[in-house]
């Protein structure tokens, strides 16, 4: 998982695959591991990506899940 964002009440990460194993959903059942392990200590798991990285889109959106939150950056 390449970030954290996390309180009592809820965690957030993301997860990024070795191109070499990419496409083989290992992306989904870590993020699957994760949500459960995540609900089993109470709180609400919640998936970190950005717009433009449509491999990452893409498993959340396989997972079922939200969009709560965008990063806005200004350069």
């Amino acid at each position: 998982m390449d970030e954290a964002k996390n309180t009592d009440g809820m965690h957030c990460a993301g997860i990024e695959t070795h191109r070499d194993f990419r496409q083989r959903g290992h992306a989904v059942a870590a993020a699957n591991a994760g949500a459960r392990a995540v609900r089993k200590l109470g709180a609400e798991p919640l998936y970190s990506t950005s717009w433009e990285n449509a491999a990452s889109l893409a498993v959340a959106r396989r997972l079922g899940l939200r969009q709560v939150a965008t990063d806005f950056h200004v350069t």
